[in-house]
């Protein structure tokens, strides 16, 4: 099991609330931070994080679709995080 830091986020990037999710793997926990983002229409993104490195962001436009946005492995070098 892996854990994860999961912040739910409004329409400025102020966290609403936060969740301690241990979860098998990434893939896991990116579906489990859609549906956290699907439960109010109020919120505006999750992004998860494992320690220091942000594995992914889950936002909703305005038309209220979902979208992931993964930090990539090029960002990742360049920050000094191992991938």
């Amino acid at each position: 099991m892996v854990s994860y830091r999961c912040y739910v986020l409004d329409a400025e990037e102020h966290i609403l609330q936060a969740h301690d999710l241990d979860c098998e793997g990434d893939d896991q926990v990116e579906t489990l931070a859609q549906d956290l983002l699907s439960q109010d229409p109020y919120h505006r993104s999750v992004e998860v994080w494992r320690a220091t490195r942000r594995i992914v962001k889950v936002e909703r436009d305005a038309s209220l679709n979902i979208r992931l946005t993964r930090r990539s492995q090029r960002a990742n070098r360049l920050l000094g995080s191992p991938i």
